[in-house]
């Protein structure tokens, strides 16, 4: 029986083929079929020392062999297997190391290989898990850094600290505000901090002292009697949009000060 010299004889890669073909670059004027089978079935134009072979599939072992268990090793991933298809974007561990071969191929010697590295470290760690550890003996009887009582609790605010205390500072990377340190400068922030803290104490002491000292004295200011607007004694409530005699031309005082006895009468 003549075979039809439309078809392209056995064997040829079907076009989408995306696995190695050797001197494929060098190939042009034909179909994929017809160049991959000139390049498969003519030795001579292989252009390499490695002889001619029937080009046959090559079967790996799926799941590949492990020395323990998955699940005792972490690796459970099912897709790290025999014959990886091609267009996998997955991780392969050492596949960057392996090139120049089949895809499916390459991937099945980074696997080996990995699991290979594993075995090794497996043992390096079991001879570190024999080495006997000896129990370290102080070296005198005496604590050698005796603890100092602390006079305050752990995690106090510097604010409630005094101004002597050695703790009283925010570390650096501490973002919030802390007064009295946007006048302190060329310093470290835990010695600008404790500068400011402390300055910071005393003014609040002496406000606290001068309130002590003189008390201030409240007075209700005495209500105006009905259907009275301007009043002698006291002014007017801010936002008040009635009309004021005069105002226009006062400034320099606040609202309330300016609207006292706005019609100008005698006391």
């Amino acid at each position: 029986m003549v075979q039809s010299t439309l078809v392209t004889p056995e064997p040829y890669h079907l076009p989408g083929y995306l696995g190695y073909v050797p001197q494929f670059k060098f190939k042009i004027g034909g179909t994929y079929g017809q160049t991959t089978h000139s390049i498969l079935y003519t030795p001579e134009q292989l252009n390499s020392r490695i002889p001619y072979r029937v080009v046959q599939e090559a079967k790996f072992t799926e799941p590949l062999a492990r020395s323990k268990p998955a699940q005792e090793e972490g690796w459970n991933n099912t897709k790290l297997k025999g014959s990886m298809v091609p267009g996998y974007t997955g991780y392969v561990p050492k596949g960057q190391h392996f090139f120049g071969q089949r895809y499916a191929q390459a991937c099945d010697n980074a696997l080996k290989s990995f699991e290979a590295d594993l075995v090794v470290k497996e043992k390096d760690d079991e001879i570190l898990r024999r080495v006997p550890r000896r129990p370290l003996t102080p070296v005198s009887k005496a604590n050698a850094y005796p603890l100092k009582p602390r006079d305050f609790a752990y995690g106090t605010s510097p604010y409630r600290l005094p101004n002597e205390h050695n703790e009283k500072y925010f570390v650096s990377g501490y973002t919030g505000f802390v007064p009295q340190a946007r006048q302190l400068l060329a310093k470290s922030y835990p010695a600008v901090t404790h500068e400011a803290l402390s300055i910071h104490q005393d003014v609040q002491d002496r406000v606290r002292g001068r309130r002590l000292e003189t008390p201030a004295k409240l007075t209700r200011a005495k209500t105006a009697p009905p259907g009275v607007i301007y009043t002698r004694q006291s002014g007017l409530i801010p936002n008040y949009t009635g009309h004021v005699p005069a105002m226009k031309f006062k400034y320099g005082r606040t609202y309330g000060a300016t609207t006292v006895n706005a019609l100008n009468q005698s006391i």
